[in-house]
């Protein structure tokens, strides 16, 4: 059974994601200025000396129950909000380590090493086949995507497997540059739900460099 983030329900609604480009710490403002206006209505009503009667007793008490349960939910606000921080820093993180895997070249081509399928996957033989020099129209863009998948496979264990999805991209453009483009697509195993990835790769022939794009932070496809 999947857990679930007990303190998602306090993000903001849909619609206020769409809009607000940072709900999370708005969200953060109002419910620390509620937190203070209840401290602050407190604090008056205990200096008004009123405390002997009946209904100023019971004013002073509800304010209390609701600065206890704003407080609450302004550590829970202050959780997510770490949370969301550390979910992008993971991403980012990861995007990282595509872009040194996909840049460094491997120690020996992967068909020589048929027979020895552990050092194909060790460290021994980080990285991509060198493609530099070739020609976009020269490769088969079913072999590259299973090529790329299986690099992938092989160094970035954070990406769920069954979940790991590359196509090669028709861009007109990049190909008569002789370049090649990619779409990776997968879940990251992190608590308590996986995290979306979704990567737009271009491997530039000419002179071997790759360069990657992350689709969530450029606010491109989803």
């Amino acid at each position: 059974m999947v857990r679930t983030f007990p303190k998602v329900r306090l993000l903001p609604s849909l619609l206020d994601r769409l809009i607000d480009d940072d709900p999370l710490n708005n969200s953060l403002r109002v419910q620390k200025q509620t937190v203070q206006e209840l401290e602050t209505a407190l604090a008056k009503l205990s200096r008004e000396g009123n405390s002997t009667s009946q209904e100023a007793n019971q004013n002073q008490q509800q304010l209390k129950a609701q600065l206890e349960q704003a407080r609450e939910q302004l550590s829970d606000i202050l959780a997510t909000v770490a949370a969301a921080s550390s979910l992008q820093e993971i991403r980012a993180c990861v995007k990282r380590d595509l872009d040194w895997l996909f840049n460094t070249s491997q120690f020996s081509p992967q068909e020589q090493l048929d027979e020895y399928p552990d050092i194909a996957r060790s460290v021994l033989n980080y990285g991509m086949p060198d493609l530099t020099g070739k020609t976009a129209s020269g490769f088969d863009p079913v072999q590259m995507e299973r090529l790329l998948k299986q690099v992938i496979l092989n160094f970035e264990p954070r990406i769920i497997r069954k979940s790991l999805v590359v196509r090669v991209l028709a861009d007109k453009t990049l190909f008569n540059h002789n370049a090649l483009a990619f779409e990776i697509e997968g879940e990251l195993a992190v608590e308590p739900l996986p995290l979306h990835l979704h990567l737009r790769t271009e491997f530039q022939l000419e002179d071997g460099n790759v360069s990657i794009l992350d689709y969530q932070s450029t606010g491109q496809r989803s």
